[in-house]
């Protein structure tokens, strides 16, 4: 299988011309997210500027953004270098609150200085403990156990913010440049949801009994049965008896549902093939159509699909591990559609091996939204594809993967946006921000959120 590479910017819609000097492929994709969260920003001529060393007067802003995003509240800072009136105080004083950076002993800061990627690791790992995450990956080869920054090296590696080069040393001496930076960043941004949604959650499930929601979302069954629901180009999708494009004023009939799983126009999934109306595509060695998906596919009993706004990506989600095995691993087939062929495949956890995947919806850009069930509960999810691992064309492309524990790969991070009492729903889409569509029991249901999911 050939690899293509992407044109437009993962999961934003955004253009690589949106700065003039981004190289294809996916730094691209990470600086987009960190910019597009406010955490970096490019320069007025419309350049990114990737190359250019960092400093720690500009290590300190980033982070102070992040912090920010957080409701971290600063700390009285004072460096004997850094005037009242500073752009950088601000940030400076965020990042002190939570012992990110720190002055010399002469009281100095010393801002203009380039920022190395051993010192880097440090704040990172400062940053990962603080957000409670706790990965770590093997010592590199040029780095001795006994180096100041050896442990800060391995969570860093371990949690993903940063790569070894290509030889495997991490040159700890190094200057950080804005693309690495931007790409630490990008990989932090599941752990920041999620420790900015966890005290609201959790202030939500301390004061209620168990299993109830603080605001009980309203249900309304409405006048149309099928056997899933699903989203494309903004969308949604509804398959019964026929395919149906729906809207708050109706449905409008776009084809025949014989044989259809799930359909993300003009894909449909049917009989564990995917079709797009000119084409089948099926996993290698199926025969009968293109093949482009992975071999283990062929397991694949039960997927949804997703289109998304721009319609250049089609995620393919198993419903259920591809194994008769008591795992947890479901498998995300992510396709380019122009020319169609293979992007990315990552692992998706579900939350015990008895959940499942019910529907998966990509209403907007930056949402790539799951919703995961077990028993009478369903949970909505915010899924971060750029913060796990593509194993695509790897040793587990075409199966095992399920079976092993620890798992071999990182998975998606996956934020927790809702809980619901939804049993047996099937299919996700979405209205609005604040209002979603599934089908329970065969019957069409609109859900009235209490807020805005995002």
């Amino acid at each position: 299988m050939k690899r293509f590479w992407l044109s437009l910017a993962l999961g934003m819609g955004v253009a690589w011309a949106n700065f003039s000097d981004l190289p294809q492929g996916p730094i691209a994709l990470q600086v987009m997210e960190v910019v597009q969260l406010g955490w970096m920003q490019g320069y007025p001529d419309g350049t990114f500027r990737g190359q250019d060393p960092l400093n720690r007067y500009q290590l300190a802003a980033a982070l102070g953004r992040v912090l920010k995003d957080l409701g971290v509240q600063a700390s009285p800072v004072a460096f004997v270098d850094v005037p009242q009136g500073h752009w950088a105080l601000e940030p400076l004083a965020l990042a002190a609150a939570w012992g990110l950076v720190l002055g010399y002993p002469d009281g100095t800061f010393r801002g203009q200085e380039p920022l190395t990627r051993v010192a880097l690791a440090a704040v990172l790992a400062k940053l990962l403990e603080r957000l409670g995450v706790d990965k770590e990956a093997p010592l590199p080869w040029d780095l001795p156990p006994n180096h100041w920054g050896a442990a800060a090296v391995r969570r860093s590696l371990g949690a993903g913010l940063m790569d070894l080069n290509p030889d495997g040393s991490f040159g700890p001496g190094g200057v950080v440049n804005r693309y690495q930076m931007a790409r630490a960043l990008a990989a932090l941004k599941p752990w920041v949801e999620a420790k900015r949604s966890a005290p609201a959650l959790a202030e939500k499930q301390e004061s209620l009994p168990k299993g109830k929601l603080a605001e009980p979302p309203k249900a309304e069954t409405l006048e149309f049965s099928g056997r899933w629901v699903g989203m494309a180009r903004g969308q949604a999708v509804l398959v019964g008896e026929r395919v149906w494009l729906w809207s708050p004023a109706g449905a409008k009939e776009v084809g025949v549902a014989e044989g259809v799983e799930a359909a993300a126009l003009p894909w449909v999934l049917r009989n564990g093939a995917l079709e797009d109306g000119r084409q089948r595509y099926v996993p290698l060695g199926a025969g009968g159509g293109k093949e482009v998906l992975p071999g283990v596919l062929k397991r694949l009993k039960e997927g949804h699909l997703a289109l998304d706004p721009s319609g250049n990506y089609l995620l393919l989600t198993s419903a259920r591990p591809l194994c008769d095995c008591p795992s947890r691993v479901v498998r995300l087939v992510l396709l380019l559609t122009q020319p169609v062929g293979l992007y990315a495949e990552y692992a998706y956890l579900l939350d015990d091996p008895a959940a499942k995947v019910v529907g998966v919806a990509w209403p907007d850009p930056r949402n790539l939204v799951f919703l995961e069930a077990s028993g009478d509960r369903a949970r909505l999810y915010r899924v971060n594809l750029n913060a796990g691992e593509d194993f695509a064309f790897t040793a587990w492309d075409e199966g095992g993967l399920e079976e092993r524990s620890p798992l071999p790969v990182r998975p998606v991070a996956k934020a927790l946006l809702a809980e619901l009492p939804l049993p047996q729903a099937r299919g996700l889409a979405f209205e609005a921000p604040n209002r979603l569509l599934t089908l329970v029991d065969g019957k069409l249901q609109r859900i009235q959120l209490a807020e805005a999911l995002w």
